[in-house]
């Protein structure tokens, strides 16, 4: 019986073995870069590329690109939520592939000419004939022609975000090699690149050839995702008259993807996925590997794509999100589930912290400013007038707020490791019900997302969602774990925290990183609904809970729940510079056998569905984060 596969950890323990052979093994080992000055080392690029670059990029952004062209080994680039992350691995993209060394731009500027012996004219002659043969005859260079007319170092211009021509021959200047740890966040780097392209050295954007590795790849990718291009080449192939020309070889599935991924400019894959055969079998390595999410893998695994040689890794995440799934506790507590960027960064390691934040409303975004990132994180301009919205009147539905159930009750449902929390789930449908009824453009899982750190509690708001509205839930709102939202973003969000206890602690909802993920997941409202005196236990949630009550938004409820969301009791937390909405007037009361409302079917569902699949890509909709007590 297979128990598990044993492939991924394979790969990690030849990751790790490969350090003695690569260049930069001190600094992998010391975490200290003694790497000469950048300034002998730099890289440029084109002017008309430079200037949509400074155009397109915030201040923080640019000082990591330009960091990029220092040649340094190992740049660590930070992005907390909202700071524009891709945009800056796509700005990446168009810099590494467009620079070249500075010394090619100023060669001959600053050297002394030496000449040689001076000659006579006669032999000149002799020598330049010797140096210039198509002066004479033909030029060696014409003896082999370019296939498909292309030969070209830097892609064509000006082809209008047209994908390149699989079967093109060109040669790239530069190969990168762009890794994640899950598929769904590979496939969001791909899907943004495929959308918006990247700009060549005139400031023209174009589709670089990429290919897409591994499997489950999200079907907005399939384009170019390797099995697909596979199909495509060899039915190409079949479709020639000339079929013996490419005999078995040429029909080999093998070749076809060896062909393919020496062709790419950029290959796209996971982490553990770029150290199976397809790569061991390259010819060339990468010159550069970004990686993705890099503080979310465990460091063995951030090795695996560097052993098939680079000269330049970015590490690209943020240490104060999701950490690495580590499933055995004795492993974790050997620092197995460190990341390789977390230890750099300890070390002293410099980092490139990406500061301007677009996503969210100010009021939500504070407190984990303040209480994560050294109050560091600022306001791109215009987010406050872009994150305001009309429930915003109710003190209730503001940017943020912490409903304190004092009376919910935790339990384990038998044999499961989870926990849910009833009165929790009780209070935040009624609290949907209120809000779509007043608000039916939220009635959409592209805009609205109920969010929990456990699967059980994830899994019984989806059953008494649906046994309350007669409606599944994906159609209309997002349910999931908190490590399923890593990466996505909401109009509202509504985090229910789960325990409630006076005797037992809060498990691994006191992970701060956990925390920051939940409460930064919305760009106008964070609701948050939990058990303040069991919460107040855990130091950065009691930090949460002070800053709710300087903030005037922590609000005490009790039974009946309906009573709180009562139009009288609604009337009550209107700001008082706001007169009440005209449909609030007349607003239905909630009550705990509220009708099935059939409109709830009719919500616009946008892009839910492909938000919903992604995930773990197990298939399910669901993440299977939340390990430990989950």
């Amino acid at each position: 019986m297979q128990i598990c596969s044993l492939s991924t950890i394979v790969r990690e323990y030849i990751g790790l073995q490969s350090i003695g052979s690569l260049p930069f093994k001190d600094l992998i080992l010391t975490a200290t870069d003694s790497s000469p000055s950048p300034g002998e080392q730099s890289w440029k690029i084109p002017r008309p590329l430079m200037e949509f670059i400074e155009t397109n990029h915030n201040e923080s952004q640019l000082a990591a690109i330009h960091a990029s062209l220092s040649r340094k080994a190992f740049v660590l680039i930070q992005g907390p939520p909202g700071t524009g992350k891709t945009q800056t691995i796509l700005g990446l993209l168009s810099a590494i592939l467009h620079a070249t060394p500075v010394r090619v731009h100023s060669r001959g500027g600053l050297c002394e000419i030496k000449r040689g012996p001076y000659l006579p004219l006669q032999e000149k002659y002799i020598m330049w004939g010797q140096a210039s043969p198509w002066l004479t005859g033909i030029n060696p260079r014409d003896e082999i022609m370019p296939k498909d007319g292309d030969d070209g170092v830097f892609p064509t211009t000006g082809n209008e975000l047209k994908p390149e021509i699989v079967t093109s021959s060109r040669k790239y200047r530069v190969r990168v090699l762009v890794c994640a740890p899950s598929n769904s966040a590979l496939d969001e780097i791909v899907l943004r690149l495929l959308n918006t392209g990247v700009r060549d050295e005139n400031d023209h954007a174009y589709n670089p050839k990429i290919v897409r590795i591994g499997l489950k790849p999200h079907h907005s990718v399939r384009a170019v995702s390797m099995d697909y291009l596979v199909e495509q080449k060899l039915s190409s192939m079949n479709s020639t008259s000339d079929k013996q020309k490419h005999g078995a070889a040429g029909r080999d599935r093998d070749s076809v993807r060896s062909s393919i991924l020496s062709e790419a400019a950029i290959v796209f894959s996971t982490l553990s996925f770029s150290g199976s055969s397809l790569f061991t079998k390259l010819n060339s390595g990468f010159d550069v590997v970004i990686i993705d999410e890099a503080a979310q893998a465990v460091e063995p695994a951030t090795l695996v794509p560097l052993a098939n040689g680079c000269k330049q890794v970015f590490l690209v995440g943020d240490p104060v999100q999701l950490p690495a799934t580590v499933i055995s506790p004795i492993a974790d507590k050997f620092g197995y589930g460190m990341s390789l960027f977390k230890r750099f960064q300890r070390a002293g390691y410099p980092v490139q912290m990406l500061k301007t934040q677009y996503r969210m409303h100010p009021e939500i975004r504070s407190f984990p400013s303040k209480e994560f990132y050294d109050e560091a994180l600022e306001d791109g301009p215009d987010v406050k007038d872009q994150t305001v919205r009309l429930w915003h009147d109710y003190r209730c539905f503001g940017p943020f707020c912490f409903f304190d159930i004092h009376e919910g009750k935790e339990s384990q449902p038998s044999g499961s490791g989870s926990w849910v929390n009833v009165d929790e789930v009780e209070f935040v449908l009624l609290m949907y019900h209120k809000l779509v009824t007043r608000y039916p453009e939220l009635k959409s899982s592209s805009r609205l997302a109920i969010i929990s750190p456990y699967r059980h509690q994830v899994k019984l708001f989806r059953e008494r969602f649906q046994d309350t509205f007669g409606v599944e839930s994906d159609k209309v709102v997002d349910i999931n774990t908190v490590d399923g939202f890593q990466g996505r973003e909401k109009d509202v969000a509504i985090f229910s925290c789960v325990r409630a206890s006076k005797d037992k602690g809060i498990g691994f909802v006191a992970d701060f990183r956990r925390m920051n993920v939940g409460i930064t997941r919305a760009r106008a409202s964070v609701l948050v609904v939990g058990s303040a005196s069991t919460l107040k236990k855990d130091e950065h949630w009691n930090n949460l809970l002070e800053s709710a009550e300087k903030r005037n938004c922590l609000l005490k409820v009790s039974k009946p729940y309906t009573a709180f969301f009562s139009d009288e009791n609604l009337k009550s937390m209107v700001a008082k510079d706001q007169s009440m909405p005209e449909d609030a007037e007349g607003g239905m009361a909630v009550d705990n056998n509220a009708p099935i409302y059939s409109n709830l079917g009719d919500a616009e569902q946008g892009q839910a569905a492909d938000e919903n699949e992604y995930g773990d890509g197990d298939g399910d909709g669901d993440d299977d984060g939340g390990y430990g007590e989950d």
